[in-house]
């Protein structure tokens, strides 16, 4: 038994096929022999610092490829993307909906390595696929991080800021990468499709310069990613976005079929990849997490103004405050919006206030998006 061949997890302990309420250290192996067969250095210690062992038969299929070449008229993460030079069709993933900082116009994120050159044309599919066509044109590229944006092309429909299989997004998460560590998380890419896994390492930035977010499956040793998944976001279990997909590692063949074995993905963190763009991760509808301040004696003392903070907000963002537009609606990013509420004869009324989007989406309701007047 060579030591590739075993892969190991944290689960419930068997007795036969039956589980047993207690937590062991599983080793999976591609064939369990009796303890008498096994030399001493092979034998598994039926306790390791205290924790029960298992050892269970695994001989997993190879995971079959999705290579999903799927058509959608809006643009959406998790979908194939493409461009062709004279020698071959180029594929890749878009990653997710973003917005520009300068004025929440949404673009479309994906992985530097996966567009051509600034300007040029992208297809989704891609070039040759069923109904392939125009998806946008590059617009920004990052200079020290493998990442982009795309201009949709206007043609398409309301670019759409959710990830297929995944959902909807609610942006990008604030913690620092190291904090993601042992935690759970999920991609959607054109080659593989939703895979899920844990990311066991913050890679430093070392000699490249550039640090990464490992990502393998759980347990260890199977198939997060293939060719084709670069561009897609990685999300945690809240679903922020916390990485974009750039390169795989450990990528493993199979001897025995066209499809791979394993392949562990690595990501880069979401920080340092918005900070490069100028960009947030869009946000539909848009939602409003604070009003400050959010009483009009309050609005006296602040000159007038009010800040409505949250997020997926956009240069023709549009505010009411009881159904009744605001005076002055200044966007000041994705996250943020100088008012100047209207003067209402409500004294000592509480009101619901909703932000509308360029595409006619309204913020929810909530005790966050209230004025009182």
């Amino acid at each position: 038994m060579q030591p590739t061949e075993v892969t190991f997890g944290v689960g419930l302990k068997q007795i036969g096929r039956t589980y047993v309420e207690e937590v062991a250290l599983i080793i999976y192996v591609p064939e369990k022999r009796p303890e008498a067969q096994l030399a001493p250095q092979v034998a598994i210690p039926r306790t390791w610092e205290g924790y029960a062992t298992d050892v269970v038969e695994s001989n997993p299929e190879p995971v079959a490829l999705v290579n999903d070449s799927a058509f959608f008229n809006a643009p959406r993460g998790g979908v194939s993307i493409g461009w062709e030079d004279p020698f071959q069709v180029h594929i890749g993933t878009l990653g997710c909906v973003a917005q520009r900082r300068s004025d929440g116009a949404r673009r479309l994120l994906t992985a530097d390595h996966v567009t051509p050159a600034l300007g040029s044309d992208m297809f989704q599919p891609q070039p040759g696929a069923a109904q392939s066509k125009l998806l946008g044109t590059v617009e920004a590229q990052g200079t020290d991080w493998d990442c982009a944006i795309l201009a949709p092309d206007p043609g398409r429909g309301t670019p759409d800021c959710s990830v297929l299989d995944i959902g909807a997004l609610p942006g990008s998460s604030t913690a620092p990468p190291g904090d993601h560590v042992w935690k759970a998380v999920r991609k959607r890419g054109r080659a593989t499709g939703l895979t899920s896994g844990v990311v066991v390492a913050h890679m430093s930035p070392g000699q490249v310069g550039i640090e990464r977010l490992r990502v393998d499956t759980f347990p260890f040793g199977g198939l997060f990613l293939w060719h084709g998944d670069s561009g897609s976001v990685l999300v945690n279990a809240d679903d922020e976005v916390i990485g974009l997909i750039v390169q795989g590692d450990a990528m493993q063949p199979s001897t025995t079929s066209t499809n791979p074995t394993a392949a562990i993905g690595l990501a880069l963190p979401i920080a340092p990849v918005l900070n490069e763009l100028s960009v947030e991760i869009g946000v539909n509808p848009p939602v409003i997490t604070g009003i400050n301040p959010n009483t009009a004696l309050g609005v006296l003392g602040n000159g007038g103004k009010a800040t409505i903070t949250g997020r997926g907000f956009d240069a023709s963002t549009t505010v009411t405050f009881n159904g009744v537009g605001a005076l002055s609606v200044v966007p000041a990013s994705p996250h943020g919006l100088v008012v100047i509420p209207p003067v209402l004869g409500l004294l000592g009324t509480t009101v619901p206030v909703v932000v509308t989007n360029a595409f006619g989406e309204q913020s929810p309701p909530g005790p966050q998006a209230t004025f009182t007047y």
